[in-house]
């Protein structure tokens, strides 16, 4: 998001930027370590561990070349 790497800008850049970068900044992490905290998170049953394929693609961003999938669990005792 910083820098002068051109070459992806999803916020815009120089006079015409987005005023919501700031905000997603401090956004995107809380909502992650909300998951993180809220949930456990488990392989779907008949998955395992040996079974995951951690290959990836290239394009706009690098991405898994097959989703890898989790289920969310809610940890007990938590509103």
């Amino acid at each position: 998001l910083r820098g002068r790497d051109y070459e992806l800008t999803p916020f815009g850049a120089g006079r015409r930027i987005c005023p919501g970068l700031p905000l997603a900044v401090k956004t995107v992490p809380l909502m992650l370590a909300s998951l993180l905290y809220s949930f456990d998170w488990k392989l779907p049953n008949g998955v395992g561990s040996e079974d995951l394929d951690m290959d990836e693609t290239f394009g706009l961003t690098l991405h898994k070349t097959n989703p890898l999938h989790a289920v969310p669990v809610k940890k007990r005792g938590r509103n």
